[in-house]
């Protein structure tokens, strides 16, 4: 019995840690957190959902990896929430940002990649979003655990995301701010 109860422990500190992992959270407070670290994490996501942008044309909200990707911008850019000392925070984010993007975002879009960002994070509410991603990135690692619950696991996660649609206001808020973002990266 004792056995088994530390088994499950593991498994529940593991998904636990995995699912952190994967959406990128901290117990740091976003005060807390560094720029280059917060520019790091939204630059990453930056990249993956504009690989798929470019494939779809659109953020496909029903790709259980767009809302693990959407859930790491989230949590990266908390840290331009509220920042008084700007100029210093803003240059270690946007230099965090060309590092997490593997240079999508470049010298010149990255400051206005970080105004967008900021004004994003600083107008909407993104708890939503945030809350899917953590449900689909625990979701993602019961399937990686359990391949034999696929089907069942992928319609568990089309329930738990549903909330996220085109029509709430703060998805299409960070809709549009990515609409944005990525007519830059396709400018250069």
């Amino acid at each position: 019995m004792k056995k088994m109860t530390r088994i499950f422990a593991a498994m529940a500190m593991s998904l636990l840690i995995a699912s952190c992992g994967t959406v990128g959270t901290t117990a740091t407070a976003p005060a807390e957190q560094s720029g280059t670290t917060g520019g790091q994490t939204a630059g990453a996501a930056l990249k993956s959902l504009y690989g798929q942008y470019r494939t779809d044309s659109k953020v496909d909200l029903a790709n259980m990896n767009n809302i693990i990707s959407l859930a790491q911008l989230v949590n990266g850019v908390q840290g331009l929430k509220n920042v008084d000392d700007k100029s210093q925070f803003y240059s270690d984010f946007a230099a965090g940002l060309i590092l997490g993007s593997q240079n999508l975002v470049t010298e010149q879009t990255s400051a206005p990649v970080t105004s967008a960002l900021s004004t994003l994070v600083n107008g909407t509410d993104l708890k939503a979003i945030a809350a899917a991603g953590l449900a689909a990135a625990a979701q993602s690692q019961q399937t990686k655990q359990a391949q034999a619950q696929v089907q069942e696991a992928a319609g568990n996660v089309a329930n738990k995301v549903e909330a996220i649609s085109e029509k709430t206001a703060g998805v299409a808020n960070t809709l549009s701010t990515l609409s944005s973002i990525f007519a830059l990266f396709q400018a250069e």
